[in-house]
């Protein structure tokens, strides 16, 4: 803990020096006048009473520091990029926990261009290691997982093209590739019946080739057309195989999805106070070489402006899609959030979500509730906090579990 307050104090004593005009207030490197760099930093505090999401609680309180750095290149230019590499280092209060104690590393690349000419480019690439199960548990694997954190390092790539025709018509085409690996996994069991926590679990390796069509009806909204490819690849996670029996053959290798639908982007009335980002339609999907099946697929954002400092949005999502099972998983998730901006530096907001999943034979339904406020202290440095409650329950019993977590973070950037 005394560690935690020292970094924090660091954090809160350079900003009463930059507020002082002791140091310029400039990024901490310029180059030309199209290169800045950045000192990216945060610390946290975090309080549990559910650390591995599982039906018996285990109570924790961990701080995390994490220090890093990011490039801006060409930020108001038609060709601009930023590049950011930050690593967390985790610790625990409770000796207990110590061997829980790690470092994650969080890497993240763009580049944009757009000079205002009919085409537009961006590619994006990311990695980032987690130590979480809570989204495993919603697959029903919390009698597997036991009293144990998953580590993973999860890589996503991207590309997108979009063409301005005319006007009004533009289209646009894409590729993605998501996919994760399963990290130092930990032994459980006793003498002759050891096992990893990953042992059951598969690794996903998702491609997906989305193309839109779309056409501005009015000044402020657009509707389209939106088709998307997705094959999921699934492999073995890493398996503790020095005693029989050896890992079973994986029952399906490969989930193919098809999307076709309509989109609504925009403003969805005169005054402007209602937004909203709508895609509706129809998935096909089928494993392997399988016959296929079909279900409605949706994602509907809306959000409304209240007053001036009052808002609030709607989030409705519908889908299929893989699961770390070596299944899919259908899933149906409703989110309401309500953001109050008290001031000009302090904002207020609250939410509240509901999603069902179906994953397998394992019928999974969740409500996560947040409250949360974000003051900016400076144009450098800005202090958060957080409530979270997550009620799980499932037909798996040991995939049932309730979680109540509290968090204060600073982030600086300098």
């Amino acid at each position: 803990m005394s560690r935690f307050l020292i970094a924090a104090s660091v954090l809160t004593a350079t900003a009463f020096v930059q507020g002082a005009n002791w140091i310029p207030t400039s990024p901490l490197i310029q180059i030309g006048n199209d290169c800045d760099i950045y000192f990216d930093s945060a610390a946290s505090l975090e309080v549990t009473d559910n650390l591995y999401s599982s039906p018996t609680k285990t109570s924790a309180t961990s701080w995390m520091v994490t220090p890093g750095f990011l490039l801006e290149y060409g930020k108001d230019s038609a060709l601009s990029a930023t590049l950011s590499a930050k690593r967390t280092f985790v610790n625990f209060t409770d000796k207990a926990l110590a061997d829980l104690e790690d470092s994650r590393d969080a890497l993240s690349a763009g580049i944009r261009f757009a000079d205002g000419g009919p085409l537009s480019l961006s590619v994006d690439s990311s990695y980032r290691v987690t130590a979480r199960n809570d989204d495993l548990q919603m697959q029903g694997l919390g009698g597997i997982l036991g009293a144990t954190l998953v580590r993973q390092a999860n890589y996503s790539h991207s590309f997108r093209a979009d063409y301005k025709f005319t006007e009004k018509f533009s289209a646009g085409l894409g590729y993605a590739n998501t996919y994760n690996r399963y990290l130092d996994p930990t032994t459980t069991g006793s003498a002759g019946s050891y096992a990893y926590n990953t042992n059951t679990l598969t690794e996903l390796n998702t491609k997906s080739m989305p193309v839109s069509f779309d056409y501005q009806a009015f000044e402020k909204l657009s509707f389209g057309l939106a088709l998307q490819h997705d094959v999921t690849d699934y492999s073995a996670a890493p398996y503790y195989s020095q005693t029989t029996p050896t890992r079973p053959a994986l029952t399906y290798k490969q989930l193919v999805k098809d999307f076709a639908g309509l989109t609504a982007k925009g403003q969805l009335t005169e005054s402007g106070k209602l937004n909203g980002n709508i895609r509706l339609g129809y998935s096909r999907y089928h494993y392997d070489s399988a016959a296929s099946d079909s279900d409605l697929s949706y994602s509907v954002n809306l959000s409304h402006t209240l007053t001036e400092r009052l808002s609030h949005s709607l989030t409705l999502g519908r889908d299929v899609s893989a699961s770390s099972t070596n299944s899919q998983m259908a899933s149906k998730t409703y989110t309401y959030a309500v953001a109050y901006n008290a001031s000009e530096d302090l904002n207020l907001n609250l939410s509240a979500t509901k999603s069902d999943v179906l994953a397998s034979t394992s019928q999974v339904d969740t409500y996560v509730y947040t409250l949360g406020a974000d003051y900016k202290y400076s144009s450098h440095l800005s202090f958060q906090a957080s409530y979270s409650l997550n009620d799980s329950t499932a037909s798996v019993a040991s995939s049932t579990y309730t979680s109540n977590t509290f968090t204060l973070s600073a982030a600086f950037r300098y």
